[in-house]
């Protein structure tokens, strides 16, 4: 199969896990999860090679936010006949204006995602990722890429919890229904979850308010994301694919045409 007509294997590595995706050069048409921990390289293909099952790669795209990954990607893309995968930086053509300062200290994660929103919902927008960490990424009509707000993930807080506690428990974020916390996993699982609404919440209102533009359209994406905006009244719709779109997205623009 030429390398026009296989797919492109889209590598989104997160801090606790690495979302997989498949670009048939205008949508993501796959996708799929691999624990970022996972330091192997044999192992780590074999997983990859399962998931494709008999699905062509002729390029991949990765974005991460472990620099200590990379050689191990290098070799995975290396082993399914990638030489060299593009590595997603501020240096690429985007989509976007960068009016940030140091735009080398944008995570490619937030540069995937500020490329997909411009590309699919326009702008201005603020995207907020919900992962390890929660990142709200700001994209003004005028200016592009202005900045946002870095914030724990939503897992963190259990993990705080058990952590710095002697008697409260390692939970996992689950659908809890309740007023009130009648035990303490309740307790807990109500606590992260209204908590987290409000953090949610109140950082919209205030990047909104500061970005100063009208109509102003919400996307949430990561892990989390359907659990937390579920029934929540935040104004944001879920685009669950939205980095994996945007890593196509940049590829489109830096390769395609290659």
């Amino acid at each position: 199969m030429s390398k026009k007509l296989s797919m492109i294997l889209l590598v989104d590595v997160g801090n606790t896990s690495t979302t997989l995706g498949l670009w048939d050069g205008a949508r993501v048409v796959r996708s799929g999860r691999v624990p970022t921990a996972q330091r192997e390289a044999a192992v780590v293909l074999a997983e990859v090679r399962r998931w494709l099952g008999r699905r062509a790669v002729g390029d991949a795209v990765v974005s991460t936010v472990v620099p200590a990954v990379r050689p191990l990607w290098r070799k995975v893309c290396g082993a399914l006949g990638v030489r060299q995968p593009l590595d997603v930086n501020h240096k690429l053509k985007l989509g976007v204006q960068l009016s940030y300062p140091h735009p080398e200290g944008i995570g490619a994660d937030r540069l995937a995602d500020a490329a997909a929103v411009v590309a699919r919902y326009g702008a201005p927008a603020i995207v907020v990722d919900f992962g390890t960490a929660t990142t709200f990424n700001v994209i003004s009509a005028r200016r592009g890429y202005i900045g946002g707000i870095i914030a724990p993930g939503l897992a963190l807080m259990f993990d705080y919890l058990a952590e710095r506690t002697a008697l409260l428990p390692h939970l996992q974020l689950q659908a809890t229904r309740g007023s009130v916390g009648r035990s303490t996993a309740q307790a807990m699982q109500l606590g992260a979850r209204w908590g987290y609404r409000g953090l949610t919440r109140e950082i919209l209102a205030e990047l909104v308010r500061g970005l100063g533009e009208k109509r102003v359209r919400l996307v949430a994406t990561g892990g989390h994301a359907k659990r937390i905006v579920r029934g929540a009244r935040l104004g944001l719709t879920v685009d669950s694919d939205l980095t994996l779109y945007g890593l196509g997205r940049i590829y489109a623009l830096n390769r395609s045409a290659t």
